[in-house]
């Protein structure tokens, strides 16, 4: 029976080990198939809900420097919880803080209107900006009170902050302080032509901090968020850090945005744009610049030779117009690369237009090859010639140099920037008075085209919004805001000039809304906004007020104040403008599909009709002294008192410890040396006598 039972046990631990390797088996075969079905999945251009499209655009300017702008655009369900190519940190913060839209940048340096033109895709103010908007929280139906919209906008706002001011390595915590933050009620919202702007249930919120320093800590996080980094595509054109912070003008922008699509689902847009004006100290002998050099990545030894893999859209486009030229100038670029290019028509003045050239590289068509090492790639194409089939390197550069037969042609050529690049309009702010109690605010906006017919293209009526916030240590005084048209006072009331017979638009209605949110102190800093009408005919627009500054407590100065206080940007807000627009058949079979060109040309992307964006201007930065107490005078005070403090003190501490017996202590301490030291002598001549004695008894003996 025993010998059975062994037996039975035998074949029952068989039979359980064959069962476990059937299992492992089957469980290796499901591992396998989903691993090449995840392999299969991350496979460029696979998953048609996550999308992503890699940009760069390079453009001559009138000066010889030259701008490049690196875009990139990704999509993605808000509601997923795992994604293949889009950043998961940005899809948690817009869930976590409802967000509608926002947009963050960080900006150093000014952009010049007047010397490099209109920018391709906006400018921003100096230092760091945030602004958002934020989706109402859902009213619950059995409450008896409903909840506050505004303070859910503020508890979003406080989460959308310190998340990304994590993220971004900045300070943006100080925007969460009530003092320096403002609910915009015109600013940054599509264009509608109305004074009330587009009806929306979405509170926003407004804050800057002009003194915010842009290193490389807010570049490498801003990189991150691309799923190639900076190691393939246009993310390896800013491998060098020191020419993208060397440039005369830096701006690094984040836009997210939620958008309900078809399907009643809501998506995620997230938008990166860097904005650089670079210049090239090396040149050649004949002035040739390379694309390369100007990114410093030729001195990294870097050479861009594919797209991101994750890339739906991966090109590379070159604006040029006499006397400048671009061309390809990477090894084999010629042969490997699929270029396209387009043209366009601008005025140049008296009624002659210029011909702009855009050419357009697709990095997206190079092949791939596997080298000898394993696990590394390098782009390649192949060419077939006599001796079969030879494998050739391609590398990606541009060469811009100036056409010199243009110009010995006997074509015109000027500085300024061609009146298709020109703004129609520009705006200066500055500061009026003296001394440290009272001073005044000017905001001057100037039109660049004639009043009638330049270039050929016409002057026309518009619009224009004002956003000025102030802090609250600048008290405005509302009732000296003044209003004037080619120096004619424009009453605020009635929105028409004061004394204006001789003009054609004195029956107008000039000023069609004024929006006035007075500060309180150490609460809330003060808001001006407004939207003017004005007509072809009106050459200069001035916007004045006076105001008065206030006592600052000692701790609500900053270490530098005798530099003086940044005020917050001032924002122009213009209807959509009259851009370039080039021939890319975007209704056509062989259209060029380019978010960053739509972007550039005030399209809809990926549509072609005009989009309801306004042109935003942003005015020069300004500081302001605010009365300074002289921070060395406590300084002495407190230590001369501190010094008397010490001596009374020591003094009273001396007294108070003294002993009646301490005044003798050294003529006792030196008395009771003299008497040991004659008990010790003493002590000794006994000692002596005593041996002496002891001997003399032994002899004796």
């Amino acid at each position: 029976r025993a010998v059975g039972d062994r037996v039975a046990m035998r074949s029952r631990g068989s039979r359980a080990r064959a069962i476990s390797m059937s299992r492992a088996v089957f469980l290796a075969v499901a591992l396998l198939g989903s691993s090449a079905v995840v392999a299969q999945g991350s496979t460029p251009h696979s998953n048609p809900v996550e999308t992503f499209d890699e940009e760069a655009l390079v453009r001559p300017l009138p000066d010889g420097k030259t701008v490049f702008v690196a875009h990139f655009r990704q999509s993605a369900p808000l509601a997923s919880r795992h994604f293949e190519k889009f950043p998961k940190a940005m899809a948690q913060i817009a869930r976590a803080t409802r967000l509608a839209e926002a947009e963050l940048s960080f900006t150093q340096g000014r952009w010049d209107d007047l010397r490099w033109g209109r920018a391709p895709i906006g400018t921003k103010p100096i230092g760091a900006e945030l602004w958002a908007s934020f989706h109402p929280p859902p009213q619950p139906t059995n409450a008896t009170t409903a909840i506050d919209v505004n303070t859910e906008a503020d508890n979003s706002w406080a989460k959308l902050t310190a998340h990304l001011g994590g993220f971004f390595c900045a300070s943006l915590s100080r925007l969460t302080r009530s003092e320096t933050v403002v609910a915009p009620t015109l600013a940054f919202r599509k264009w509608n032509g109305l004074a009330t702007a587009l009806s929306s249930n979405q509170p926003r919120r407004h804050g800057s901090l002009p003194s915010e320093a842009v290193c490389v800590e807010n570049l490498t996080p801003w990189l991150k968020l691309l799923p190639c980094r900076d190691q393939a595509g246009v993310g390896s054109m800013l491998k060098s850090r020191t020419a993208v912070f060397g440039a005369h003008y830096v701006s690094i922008s984040t836009k997210m945005e939620t958008k309900l699509t078809a399907d009643s689902k809501w998506d995620l847009v997230l938008t990166q744009t860097l904005t650089l004006v670079l210049e090239d100290s090396t040149k050649k002998e004949d002035g040739t610049t390379h694309l390369s050099s100007l990114l410093g990545i030729d001195k990294k030894g870097v050479t861009i030779e594919n797209s991101c893999v994750a890339a739906r859209l991966s090109r590379v486009h070159a604006e040029s117009h006499a006397p400048f030229k671009v061309a390809g100038a990477g090894e084999n670029m010629t042969d490997f690369f699929p270029k396209r290019e387009h043209t366009a028509m601008a005025p140049i003045g008296g009624g002659v237009n210029a011909l702009i050239r855009l050419q357009t590289w697709d990095l997206s068509g190079i092949g791939r090859r596997t080298t000898g090492r394993t696990g590394s790639t390098r782009s390649t194409r192949l060419t077939t010639g006599e001796s079969g089939v030879i494998a050739a390197p391609a590398v990606f550069d541009l060469a811009f140099s100036e056409d010199k037969e243009s110009a010995l042609s006997g074509e015109s050529y000027s500085k300024a920037p061609l009146l298709g690049y020109t703004p129609e309009f520009t705006g200066e702010r500055y500061l009026t008075g003296s001394g440290t109690r009272d001073g005044g605010l000017t905001v001057e906006v100037t039109r660049n085209l004639g009043t009638d017919v330049d270039g050929g293209r016409k002057s026309r009526d518009t619009k224009l919004r004002l956003f000025q916030p102030m802090p609250w240590y600048v008290r405005v005084f509302i009732h000296t805001l003044r209003v004037t048209y080619d120096g004619e006072v424009v009453e605020l009331v009635s929105g028409t000039k004061s004394k204006s017979k001789s003009s054609k638009s004195s029956t107008a209605n000039f000023v069609e809304g004024l929006s006035w949110s007075p500060s309180i102190d150490r609460k809330r800093p003060s808001v001006l906004e407004m939207q003017l009408a004005i007509p072809k005919d009106v050459a200069a627009v001035k916007i004045a007020v006076t105001y008065e500054k206030a006592f600052l407590y000692l701790n609500e100065f900053p270490p530098d104040a005798n530099r003086g206080f940044d005020l917050p940007p001032a924002v122009l807000t213009f209807p959509p403008p009259r851009v370039i627009r080039f021939f890319r058949n975007l209704q056509g079979m062989d259209a060029l599909e380019s978010p960053l060109l739509d972007l550039m040309e005030g399209l809809v992307v990926g549509g072609n009709t005009a989009s309801e964006q306004p042109e935003l201007v942003y005015l020069n930065g300004l500081l302001i002294t605010m009365p300074t107490p002289d921070f060395s005078m406590p300084f002495n005070v407190i230590t001369m008192v501190c010094t008397l403090m010490s001596l009374l003190a020591g003094g009273v501490l001396a007294a108070l410890t003294k002993r009646p017996s301490w005044d003798d202590f050294k003529a006792q301490k030196k008395t009771q040396g003299a008497r040991l030291k004659a008990l010790a002598r003493s002590s000794n001549a006994v000692a002596k006598r005593g041996k002496g004695g002891k001997g003399d008894a032994k002899e004796e003996y």
